[in-house]
């Protein structure tokens, strides 16, 4: 089975001792976009970031603003947005807005859309939850055909088109690569048969599997039905994992580091207080509880040798193509989001290799 490839995820999340305004936020795009830096430097595949509205401890709400600034300070990565909520969205604009992106990018952008998971997000955009799916569907057949260079005329519940066309188009034909953010298996299978790529995760492998599962059918029925009109034809969608990412040089480096952060988010949930219990025995319950994160798959965490053994394990249980590694968390100072950064780039993709 071939390697799989690095990337990075990033939702912007904030410290949260961090005050919010807009300074703030300034120095959390700009210290990213450093990041992002080095990551391209090291050879990773592509960084994503992802689209969430109304929540203060995340900075992420306009995702192709992003991409237009990471396209200047990146050269050789690819770029994407995991995922835009494509109901919330006008059809026409954003299409626009992925072809402008892809020519800042050089060609280098990939695009993901999802459902919209927080319920009080569509509401809040005045969107039904329950039309969602349709809404979906409706409108990535629409940007496909805006893409595809028509002159577009579409009336429907949800919108009305007349004669529209855009330009320019993307600067990948007949557009960039496409991905599905979920693990719903009804979804999943859906897009399978899609030509899209589907990215799953922050789960356990037992609840990422039907997705997975459904995603791989669809493409086989896909394959079928296409292949009686062109007889080479393969799937083209790839499959991703999501997970959060701690490498140290050591296991027991990794594992007292997780712990410290650990005891830091109790206390900062705490207001400072120290609650009950000794400093020792609530280090020991945030100790077990380090242990527990990997052990239920919510993180990959260690020396270089576990997280590539791990990385690994999840090849051969997902079949994955590209593993996109969340290296931030709260309390989680840059010298160690770096250290990450060298270390899953370095060792670690050594030993993928190997």
């Amino acid at each position: 089975m071939s390697t799989v490839q690095i990337g990075l995820f990033d939702i912007h999340q904030v410290d949260p001792r961090q005050p919010v305004g807009s300074r703030v936020a300034g120095d959390v795009f700009a210290q990213r976009l450093d990041d992002l830096a080095l990551a391209d430097s090291l050879g990773y595949a592509i960084a994503f970031t992802a689209e969430r509205h109304f929540m203060p401890g995340y900075r992420c709400p306009s995702p192709g603003a992003w991409l237009g600034a990471a396209s200047q300070r990146t050269q050789s990565m690819r770029l994407g947005v995991m995922a835009y909520t494509l109901p919330i969205h006008a059809p026409v604009q954003l299409a626009e807005e992925i072809a402008v992106l892809d020519h800042l990018c050089g060609g280098r952008l990939e695009v993901g859309f999802g459902l919209g998971h927080r319920p009080e997000e569509l509401l809040a955009l005045a969107v039904d939850p329950a039309l969602r799916v349709p809404i979906y569907q409706e409108w990535l057949g629409l940007v496909r055909r805006l893409w595809a260079g028509e002159l577009v005329t579409h009336r429907s519940p949800h919108v009305t088109l007349r004669q529209v066309a855009i330009h320019p188009l993307p600067a990948q034909q007949p557009h960039p690569p496409l991905w599905h953010a979920g693990t719903e298996p009804v979804a999943a299978r859906w897009i399978g048969g899609q030509d899209l790529g589907l990215a799953v995760g922050f789960a356990p492998t037992p609840r990422l599997l039907p997705a997975v599962e459904a995603f791989r059918a669809g493409q086989r029925e896909r394959a079928e039905s296409a292949r009686s009109d062109a007889p080479q034809y393969r799937p083209c969608g790839s499959l991703a994992l999501m997970r959060h990412v701690y490498v140290a040089e050591t296991e027991a480096r990794a594992q007292s580091e997780i712990t410290d952060d650990l005891l830091y988010l109790e206390e900062v949930r705490a207001g400072g207080s120290l609650g009950e219990g000794s400093r020792s025995e609530r280090r020991e319950h945030a100790a077990e509880l380090a242990v527990a994160l990997v052990r239920d798959e919510l993180m990959i965490a260690g020396g270089p040798e576990t997280v590539a053994a791990l990385l690994i394990q999840a090849r051969e249980a997902l079949g994955i193509d590209l593993f996109l590694a969340n290296v931030y968390a709260s309390g989680v100072e840059t010298a160690r989001v770096h250290r990450t950064l060298r270390l899953l780039a370095g060792e670690v993709r050594e030993r993928l290799l190997s």
